[in-house]
């Protein structure tokens, strides 16, 4: 079965898709491939994911070029326990939507569930060739690597997050919390600051920036609002 991560961040992506398809309905759009990914949608978000594979099933004979519904697909049959059909869904929507780095991930989370994490491993670097300026995808890697209590190898992964991404309020926040944890405090609150000036509203940051910072560099008090 998927864990509460992967669950969690697979509905993410379901409910990006699911809003997608609605404006597409709203515009007109009469696609039925649409239809039916959005019908999958609902019912695995209600964890029907038996009714959810049928439908995804109909939406890929409708439109077999579309990366989304394989990968949507990989999701019920993970959700299922079906390991290996998830990777063999996972690999043709990377092929067709090789910008998907969500389908990496959950390949990878496959690959590891079947004792495999250097074919997990290379699985995630894949995504990051094919996603050269996305942090996510370097920080599926560090992540992988966290996991493994490889500080090392997850500072190096996060630290090319940001040179790939520099705009990236995540890339920014992950990489400080990883310095912190080595020790790297100065560092660390400088990066937690970018994060806070590409995204103001992250009250976590705030007050990490806040406990952190030596007296007298702190952060201000936050303004008053006002009707």
């Amino acid at each position: 079965m998927a864990s509460p991560t992967t669950r969690r961040l697979s509905w993410i992506m379901l409910q990006a898709g699911l809003a997608l398809g609605a404006a597409l309905g709203a515009g007109g759009c009469e696609d039925p491939a649409i239809r039916f990914n959005q019908t999958g949608m609902e019912a695995y978000g209600a964890g029907d994911f038996a009714k959810a594979r049928a439908a995804f099933e109909e939406a890929i004979v409708r439109n077999p070029e579309a990366g989304e519904y394989y990968f949507n697909r990989g999701m019920t049959e993970q959700a299922l326990g079906n390991i290996d059909r998830a990777i063999s869904d996972y690999e043709v929507a990377v092929h067709l939507a090789p910008r998907l780095t969500a389908a990496y991930q959950n390949q990878a989370a496959c690959y590891s569930e079947k004792g495999d994490p250097d074919k997990a491993l290379a699985v995630l670097e894949a995504g990051t060739k094919s996603n050269p300026y996305t942090a996510e995808a370097f920080i599926n890697v560090a992540r992988f690597h966290l996991a493994r209590k490889d500080l090392a190898a997850a500072k190096l992964w996060l630290a090319k997050a940001v040179a790939a991404d520099p705009d990236s309020p995540l890339a920014h926040r992950e990489y400080a919390s990883i310095l912190l944890k080595t020790g790297e405090k100065e560092k660390g609150i400088e990066h937690l600051r970018k994060s806070l000036e590409l995204a103001p509203i992250q009250p976590e940051v705030s007050a990490a920036i806040t406990e952190l910072a030596p007296p007298g560099d702190q952060l201000p008090p936050p303004k008053p609002q006002t009707e």
